[in-house]
């Protein structure tokens, strides 16, 4: 009898502790889901006030455009939880997170083509949508996609723009698929809540920063100046230009 006491004792002490590590696993194998919201990217392109307009048209370094079209893929987005910041932590000790397997993250990573400027008239093109954590988010990153359609006019360019210089049709495009990341104008993010709009705004002043179209020649004489990979007419220096000021000129914004 004494010894069927010591067992039952024995029992009663290990069978809470059981019970414990395995709450504690428990916990650990399914933390506390973060609540989400539907929200939504698109893209577009802006100039600042300072751009001339011409005709309806604006004209950025002396270049008037009239079609802009970028492709993307693979975006990630980075945010600080919406918990980390209700806890007080100060910015520069919250960790920021990546929207993996999040739907809006999953649809705007398909490759597309964005139509940005569409005969001298700037468009906001939807990049995604769906359910995506709510937080403050700080940076979408994507890559340039250079289309592998024959058919397409995006045929081997990731970012297209066509229009005038000095009153001669111009055309600039690179097959360039570097990857882009942009960052939100707000040091703490953009609250998304609510059916956000998060916006990759393509400043146009900025993608044309220090290039000096004057330069820009007609080198074969066909009456178009082409600013590209391995293009007729050289302009090679301004193609470099425009391609290195590619991954400071996308902005992220609240639409």
């Amino acid at each position: 009898m004494k010894l069927n006491i010591a067992k039952i004792a024995f029992a009663a002490l290990i069978l809470p502790a059981s019970l414990g590590l395995l709450s504690c696993e428990s916990e650990d194998e399914n933390p506390t889901s973060e609540s989400e919201t539907q929200a939504s990217l698109k893209a577009t392109a802006t100039q600042s006030s300072s751009g001339t307009s011409e005709n309806g048209r604006f004209t950025i370094s002396g270049f008037t455009v009239n079609e802009f079209t970028v492709g993307t893929q693979d975006v990630a987005m980075k945010y600080y939880a919406s918990a980390d910041l209700v806890g007080g932590i100060d910015l520069g000790g919250i960790q920021l997170k990546t929207t993996l397997n999040a739907e809006l993250q999953t649809s705007s990573s398909e490759r597309k083509s964005l139509n940005l400027v569409s005969n001298g008239e700037t468009k906001v093109s939807l990049v995604g949508q769906g359910n995506t954590p709510e937080g403050n988010y700080k940076q979408v990153s994507f890559s340039l996609y250079s289309n592998e359609t024959s058919s397409d006019p995006m045929y081997q360019k990731s970012l297209f723009i066509t229009g005038e210089i000095n009153g001669k049709s111009t055309q600039f495009w690179t097959e360039t698929e570097k990857v882009i990341e942009a960052t939100s104008e707000s040091a703490s993010g953009i609250e998304v809540e609510n059916n956000t709009e998060l916006l990759l705004s393509f400043e146009m002043e900025k993608l044309f920063a220090g290039v000096d179209f004057s330069n820009a020649i007609d080198a074969n004489n066909d009456g178009k100046i082409e600013i590209r990979p391995n293009s007729p007419d050289g302009n090679a220096e301004l193609l470099a230009k425009i391609e290195a000021n590619l991954e400071s000129s996308v902005v992220l914004k609240k639409r």
